[in-house]
């Protein structure tokens, strides 16, 4: 008989009054590589939080019996936890960037979480999720979000665990290198028979490669044969040739080692269209996006209106920040924790438009919406108490209450499953059409950058490869 690596009965989990789990039963056994999907926020991470013990201390949770090889995982004392933890248990986050530490390199972390340090073995590691060896002299801030969820795939196999734990591993992976990166976990999984749990948005993945998928509704689990969703298009309608809102010549940008991370793009960006930029991970796209936003340095030109962006930044950079706004890949990073969602949508009116009168700040947070068929009660939430589609739909809100010219989004769909994607983007769409705004798109989703973009920029290897204009083929 197969042996079971983790095996939960009864399993409840609750934010105050709101049941995410209810009576949940999960076992999966040695060498089976599980997939389990659902909408955002119904509970996904929650039950992965629940299996490692590491509950947020706002969810309440019960469990008739929950077994680690055997093990009963509720009683075992702090030291043998984390010593499984280390060894026997590899877990892929959703975010490499809040994973890993800032202050030391790549290398100086594998080297800390392995049992038995060997440069070798970190090396051969690195060369399987297709990393070169210098990525160890590299901190973090200085990999592509792609490069990032590679490292952390290769964290979570270095010490050959019984189980792996995926929140999301692909996120922030273009679609060609999400089938890679998932043939590769479980190629891996196979040969070591190591047990796989896999928490995707993903469904054609989870139903291509994972030995059994668990939808997750209403609390509990269901196994059902894959079922394909209609996506809604998006059409936008595009008019004659319009004014450059950024103008690029020969634009680069450098990691400190020399190697260039953008090799002199020279493209326009049009005034009140929406431009896509396209790429494999660390083609270029986020830095680019960080150009743009002010964030990090370039060489070449950057004209906005006649005038170069580096006089323009160091002149008005209040204002700056003000006319362009960016919005992260990851929404929480635009909230305060500690503040309601509707507080953090005051400080853009306070601080950028100075309007002093709070009763009529919150009449025109309400008024945008409405406009936007938001939800009134997530104005009183927390930021860690929506999903992730919830708060990216605040985060576009927070972003246009301060009336920029130009929205720069970082893949802000990635982490969202195909509903969510679709209610993100129509939020999206409805903005750039009450407004006639600027919007920067970055996606590795085809599909949804070619049906809401009028054109498309796309890198490889920092270089512009083409400047697709949609506007003319579509007319």
């Amino acid at each position: 008989m197969t042996q079971k690596i983790v095996d939960v009965k009864q399993l409840n989990a609750s934010y105050g009054q709101e049941v995410v789990l209810k009576d949940l039963d999960f076992s999966i056994k040695k060498g089976e590589v599980i997939g389990i999907i659902g909408e955002s926020g119904i509970g996904k991470s929650t039950f992965l939080e629940c299996l490692l013990g590491n509950i947020h201390q706002k969810v309440m949770m019960n469990v008739t019996e929950m077994k680690f090889l055997e093990e009963n995982w509720l009683i075992l004392d702090r030291n043998k936890r984390r010593e499984y933890l280390r060894q026997d248990i590899g877990i892929i986050f959703q975010n490499g960037q809040h994973s890993l530490d800032p202050l030391f390199t790549i290398g100086q972390q594998l080297e800390e979480l392995m049992v038995q340090p060997n440069l070798t073995k970190i090396v051969e590691t690195l060369k399987m999720v297709q990393l070169e060896e210098k990525v160890l002299q590299l901190y973090p801030h200085e990999l592509s979000g792609g490069m990032l969820q590679r490292v952390m795939i290769a964290m979570a196999f270095i010490n050959h665990p019984k189980l792996i734990i995926a929140d999301e591993p692909f996120s922030a992976l273009d679609a060609p290198l999400q089938v890679e990166m998932m043939q590769l976990i479980v190629d891996i999984a196979n040969q070591n028979r190591t047990a796989t749990i896999l928490v995707t948005h993903q469904q054609e993945l989870a139903y291509k490669f994972c030995t059994k998928v668990l939808t997750l509704e209403e609390g509990h689990f269901i196994e059902q044969e894959e079922a394909l969703q209609e996506r809604i298009p998006f059409v936008r309608d595009t008019g004659v040739d319009t004014e450059v809102f950024f103008q690029l010549k020969n634009v680069s940008n450098h990691y400190q080692s020399d190697d260039a991370i953008l090799q002199s793009v020279t493209v326009d960006i049009p005034k009140y269209e929406v431009t896509g930029i396209m790429g494999h991970s660390g083609a270029g796209k986020t830095t680019l996006a960080k150009i743009l936003s002010g964030f990090i340095p370039y060489e070449g030109s950057i004209e906005i209106e006649g005038k170069e962006l580096r006089e323009l930044f160091a002149q008005e950079k209040q204002s700056y920040y003000r006319r362009v706004q960016y919005l992260f890949q990851n929404s929480l990073l635009s909230f305060n924790p500690n503040q309601t969602i509707e507080n953090s949508l005051e400080e853009p009116l306070r601080f950028m438009r100075k309007i002093k009168d709070k009763t009529e700040r919150i009449q025109m947070i309400q008024e945008l919406f409405t406009t936007l068929e938001l939800e009134f009660d997530w104005l009183e939430k927390y930021p860690h108490q929506l999903s992730g589609g919830q708060c990216q739909r605040c985060a576009i809100a927070r972003a246009i209450l301060a009336r920029p010219e130009c929205l720069i989004c970082d893949e802000i769909t990635s982490s969202l499953d195909d509903a969510n994607q679709e209610k993100v983007i129509k939020v999206l769409q409805k903005v750039q059409e009450e407004t006639n705004m600027t919007i920067v798109l970055i996606s590795h989703n085809q599909s949804l950058i070619e049906s809401i973009c009028s054109n498309v920029i796309v890198l490889t290897e920092g270089q512009l490869m083409e400047n697709v204009d949609f506007r003319r083929l579509r007319t």
